[in-house]
């Protein structure tokens, strides 16, 4: 079930906002909770319960309305929501416990398991009358706090029966994807693979098609999407009965953001505690979508409220219909209608300095640069439209460059490299001095300016450097020159130009976005 509308300002109907703060001896600080009770009389039983990470995005998420509305209707039976805030610890203390990712991320997550498992719960049960019978418990969470709802269920099925995970960081990995990265060194996968499926498990799982731009193994499937689709495999074979004990939901155009989990929170909260015979009957969730995978997995996980199984179709991302390129806009020509052809001869050792081979690397054998020159607006439109100026003007650990930043060391690296392009292609062999990227951005004033601004620079530069490195021949590809002491072709600089994007975007995705 996916809202068309939630207003923000929708009247309540009776649903209470408690504040409480519980002081934790696991994490040493003191945890504000956001508590959401059901409205009316609920008799003096205990309630089921949802115990739902990143508590202090409960407004972003519009989840009171959104109650107000399902009870309103009747589509659920009373629960209580218990909602635990994060901090500036939030990528610490979320993660899989026990297992830091690659970058000693999750550290702390251990420490907050033993606070939900030992403190959380019996405060809320005895407070607030939570439930504690683990049928009756929920645990869920957003991303990275989607990822330890599923870690802390798959671990405790004794404590609560049921997980969901909205946009879940299943790509949580002991080894970076430029230290020679596999599959198997996905944590989650790894941690399902070590033991059975409790019988009592149940998991909600949701990923949007706009999630990421990203797709390690360049097969057609952005990898949110993929590493949950693994992560379902994994499951599946480690005996969960998917037509029983799952629902994967699959949001066409569908954000890595608040406003998009929002949206789809009635499908999940129903799932987890509708009302039997009430107003929030289900849709069959969307069929698993594999590429160059088995395609007959896809009925297997329709459940059998299904009218009849959905036709199992490629995935195909759609545009992003925020963008809109610069490139026909800035010039009023169509660079490929002049592009000189190219052979994919990659640059040879003796074309680039040893740095920067660890860039061209991030471009598939197979692909053509320049390709991956037009593709990566997009890939940098979607991370900005998703965060807020001050998100983009925060690092992700002291003494690291903001978003802002970033974007604007690509810009004036990518002027750099161009440049020296330029020379070596017009017979310039001359050495070109380095520069100080730190002293840059120290100087950059990037911060002051706004995430419209960098990103019509960046696509004003973007569509310069397509229109330079379309105009050049094989045998210009071929020249060389000396660039901060050592040697530089042409061809390794069109490499390196994309690489090194590539690169900060795998470092915003890996360290950035996790804490924002």
């Amino acid at each position: 079930m996916l809202a068309d509308h939630i207003p923000s300002t929708a009247q309540p109907v009776g649903t209470r906002l408690c504040r409480e703060v519980l002081p934790s001896v696991s994490l040493g600080r003191e945890v504000e909770l956001s508590i959401l009770l059901p409205p009316g009389p609920v008799g003096s039983g205990p309630l089921p319960v949802l115990y739902l990470n990143d508590g202090q995005d409960l407004e972003r998420l519009h989840l009171q309305a959104t109650l107000d509305m399902l009870y309103a209707s009747g589509a659920l039976q009373p629960f209580v929501v218990v909602a635990p805030h994060a901090n500036e610890q939030r990528v610490q203390e979320y993660g899989t416990a026990g297992h830091p990712d690659f970058n000693g991320r999750g550290s702390l997550a251990d420490a907050y398991t033993e606070f939900v498992i030992s403190e959380l719960l019996p405060f809320a049960q005895a407070r607030y009358h939570a439930s504690a019978d683990p049928a009756l418990a929920v645990m869920a969470g957003f991303s990275l706090g989607g990822l330890s709802a599923v870690d802390m269920v798959w671990h405790y099925p004794e404590v609560f029966a049921r997980a969901g995970a909205f946009s879940g960081s299943f790509w949580w990995r002991q080894r970076a994807v430029e230290a020679g990265y596999t599959p198997a060194d996905r944590i989650m996968h790894g941690l399902v693979r070590a033991r059975r499926v409790h019988a009592s498990h149940r998991f909600w799982l949701q990923s949007g098609t706009l999630d990421e731009r990203s797709d390690r193994n360049e097969n057609g499937v952005i990898d949110s999407i993929e590493d949950c689709l693994d992560l379902i495999e994994e499951l599946i074979r480690s005996g969960l009965d998917p037509q029983r004990a799952l629902r994967y939901v699959q949001v066409e155009g569908g954000h890595h953001h608040p406003d998009t989990w929002g949206r789809v929170m009635p499908d999940f909260l129903c799932w987890a505690f509708g009302k039997e015979g009430g107003a929030g009957r289900q849709l069959a969730p969307l069929p698993v979508v594999r590429l160059q995978l088995d395609p007959h997995l896809a009925p297997e996980i329709l459940l059998p409220t299904a009218s009849a199984p959905a036709r199992v179709v490629p995935l195909v991302l759609p545009p992003n219909e925020n963008y809109v390129p610069q490139v026909a806009a800035a010039t009023a020509f169509s660079p490929t209608s002049f592009r000189q052809p190219m052979t994919l001869t990659r640059p040879a050792e003796g074309d680039y300095l040893p740095y920067a081979l660890g860039y061209i690397n991030q471009i598939p054998a197979n692909q053509d640069p320049r390709e991956a020159l037009r593709s990566q607006p997009q890939e940098i439109h979607a991370v900005f439209a998703s965060l807020n100026e001050e998100q983009t003007e925060k690092p992700y650990a002291d003494g690291k460059w903001s978003l802002k930043e970033m974007l604007l060391h690509q810009i004036d690296s990518e002027r750099i490299f161009a440049y020296r392009a330029l020379r070596f292609a017009r017979g310039d062999s001359q050495d070109l001095h380095g520069f100080e990227q730190d002293d840059y951005v120290a100087h950059s004033n990037a911060n002051a300016r706004s995430v419209a601004n960098l990103l019509a620079e960046y696509d004003a530069v973007r569509a310069a450097t397509l229109a330079l490195f379309d105009s050049f021949t094989e045998e210009q590809l071929g020249r060389r020159g000396t660039a901060n002491g050592g040697p530089a072709t042409v061809r390794a600089l069109l490499y390196i130009i994309p690489g090194h994007e590539r690169h900060h975007l795998n470092i915003i995705r890996e360290r950035y976005l996790p804490i924002l």
